[in-house]
């Protein structure tokens, strides 16, 4: 049976080695199906290579408890977008944020659409309010079926759109005025309504908003969302709030730079710290330091005995 090695990221297989079971992928591709979308494969044909891509979960699609049962149809594209809730965003793992942290792709949505609802009405340009937050709720809506691609995962562009395109008419195309959300599901993927560009914008804020909530709770360095986005803001309004982030970022870090500087044992001072350029020598404690971020130089040894949990005389510290 089809599987991966359970990490993420694109394991490479030879066509040879899926030959008994290439029919049935292929059909599972073409009609999209969920049969070989457990809730944590997707596979998928790129040229000559076939790749098994793993995306991280909750859960299974929830489409797949209401196999063989009769019901309704917004019943059953509720259990298909539901599946929104238990993928995660999977930019965030691949950059060390561990899972009971991470957001999954309904959230995501959500905190677009109420950003697109907030700043919608200060935008510079003028713009559909209703058919922004329409927008920015279907946005990703694509990704039930087709999974959450980054740039990593090897996937370009037509071949995203595609499968994108496929997941979302299979969701809604059963339902009435279907035709009207994926036209508009269309629009956002062209990019070219003022709406559209709004919308894009605001999903390019909301992830690098999301990324300063990471670095201020200490999960990870997300240096690159930061640099992606940088040129993504033609706005005015939301190049300032970006800006702002950058200036938060720059501050935290200038924080970490001069505590980092203050908690080194070295030279013959028991501890030291910087005032005005120059070392004074002062009980550890005085500050309230943390012994587990203090850093020991190889070759610190104390001058004066003191009474800290900080300092083990006779024995170096790193």
């Amino acid at each position: 049976m089809l599987t991966s090695s359970g990490e993420e990221g694109w394991e490479l297989v030879h066509p040879d080695n899926l030959q008994q079971y290439q029919a049935k992928v292929q059909e599972a591709i073409a009609r999209h199906i969920t049969e070989l979308h457990s809730g944590t494969v997707n596979v998928i044909n790129l040229t000559s290579t076939w790749h098994i891509l793993t995306m991280q979960t909750k859960a299974a699609l929830p489409i797949r408890l209401l196999a063989g049962k009769d019901t309704l149809l917004i019943i059953q594209a509720y259990f298909e977008f539901n599946h929104l809730k238990q993928l995660y965003r999977q930019g965030w793992l691949q950059h060390g944020i561990e899972p009971q942290y991470c957001e999954s792709v309904a959230e995501h949505s959500f905190s677009v659409a109420l950003l697109a609802l907030l700043l919608a009405e200060t935008h510079s340009l003028d713009v559909n309010k209703t058919k922004v937050i329409q927008m920015a709720l279907i946005h990703d809506l694509g990704e039930v079926y087709a999974g959450d691609f980054t740039p990593s995962d090897g996937v370009n562009r037509q071949q995203k759109y595609q499968l994108e395109k496929n997941s979302i008419t299979q969701i809604l195309d059963k339902l009435p005025n279907g035709s009207y959300w994926i036209d508009l599901w269309e629009e956002y993927e062209q990019g070219t309504s003022s709406e559209a560009q709004f919308v894009r914008q605001i999903d390019q804020l909301e992830m690098v908003l999301q990324a300063s909530v990471y670095e201020h709770q200490g999960l990870a360095n997300l240096s690159e969302f930061f640099q992606s986005t940088s040129h993504a803001f033609k706005a005015p309004d939301l190049n300032s709030i970006f800006q702002m982030l950058e200036r938060l970022r720059n501050d935290e870090q200038a924080k970490l730079d001069k505590k980092t500087s203050q908690l080194l044992l070295c030279y013959d001072c028991a501890f030291h710290v910087n005032v005005a350029d120059t070392i004074e020598c002062i009980h550890p404690d005085e500050v309230e330091v943390n012994c587990a971020t203090v850093t020991f130089c190889n070759s610190f040894q104390p001058s004066v005995e003191i009474d800290s949990p900080c300092v083990t005389f006779g024995q170096d510290e790193e």
